[in-house]
């Protein structure tokens, strides 16, 4: 296993959950008992408090939970700090979340924590779109891509995971477009699913609607940045599906699908960054889906 993973995606598919899956898998204390690959008992103390996100051996590193639009130094700190000490159980686990949003400085700091690893240290890097990432970081880790699931293997895990009805797991499905965090946020509030078909619905109908109706909704959300990142989520969760049904149908529209996903996705991580003026990277994605 290599000391250093990159995990890229969009937001709701999975980065995180997987990421705490596999410091679970790290850290459990039965896990040569397993078959898995990513085997974790789920009873033992230290599965118990990687759960919990207490474990001492597993530093999760979030500026958006703080509060903060970038990674500091401060933060890169200490990672450095904690990666100096002996871990309690042999293994100890990095998540950092948004890689690609680190200052200068923090970025150059950590480059040397991730050259030099000190002992059995595992880093799991999350960003949205991978070359945002500094080069020299990505040349020095595992990339990992992450897409939306299918709608079919989305139904079966709400099915097996939340023992909700076929029929409820397919319209959560339907609403999530494929993002596993989406779903999990939908599947216990009714009136949340209500209000996202709504949106969705006013959305969709936005991908052919004229120049002048596109621009009158970016004045809608002139002064909403939250509505506008929110655009940007249900937007490419819409392709993403589309991108789905067109390779089940060997339909032809699957390339130009992926192409517009994966361009709304880089232009989302522009519009995320603190220095960019979001409403008008904003309304050039908005005109130019």
């Amino acid at each position: 296993m290599s000391h250093a993973y990159l995990f890229s995606g969009a937001r709701h598919v999975g980065k995180m959950a997987m990421a705490k899956r596999v410091a679970a898998a790290l850290l459990c204390e039965k896990k040569e008992t397993g078959k898995e690959i990513l085997f974790s008992c789920g009873t033992c103390r230290a599965c118990i408090m990687t759960k919990a996100g207490t474990h001492p051996d597993m530093v999760v590193i979030d500026a958006e939970r703080s509060g903060e639009t970038m990674l500091r130094l401060e933060d890169i700190q200490q990672v450095r700090e904690r990666a100096a000490l002996s871990a309690y159980g042999g293994t100890r686990v990095f998540i950092i979340r948004d890689v690609s949003r680190m200052t200068r400085e923090a970025a150059n700091a950590f480059l040397k924590v991730l050259e030099e690893p000190r002992g059995q240290t595992v880093f799991l890097l999350l960003a949205r779109v991978a070359d945002d990432v500094l080069s020299t970081i990505r040349s020095r880790v595992w990339h990992i891509r992450f897409w939306p699931m299918s709608e079919e293997v989305l139904i079966a895990g709400l099915e097996k995971e939340y023992h909700v009805s076929s029929e409820q797991a397919a319209d959560v499905a339907r609403l999530a477009g494929g993002l596993p965090g989406m779903a999990m946020r939908l599947v216990g509030s009714p009136d949340e699913q209500k209000l996202l078909e709504k949106e969705r619905a006013y959305i969709r109908a936005l991908f052919t609607a004229s120049i002048a109706e596109r621009m009158k909704y970016a004045e809608k959300l002139r002064e909403n940045p939250e509505g506008m990142q929110n655009w940007f989520v249900e937007s490419i969760a819409m392709l993403a599906d589309t991108v789905h049904i067109s390779l089940r149908n060997t339909n032809l529209r699957v390339v130009a699908a992926a192409d517009a996903c994966r361009l709304l996705m880089e232009r989302e991580e522009q519009f995320l960054k603190p220095y960019g003026v979001k409403r008008i990277i904003f309304e050039d994605a908005l005109i130019g889906m």
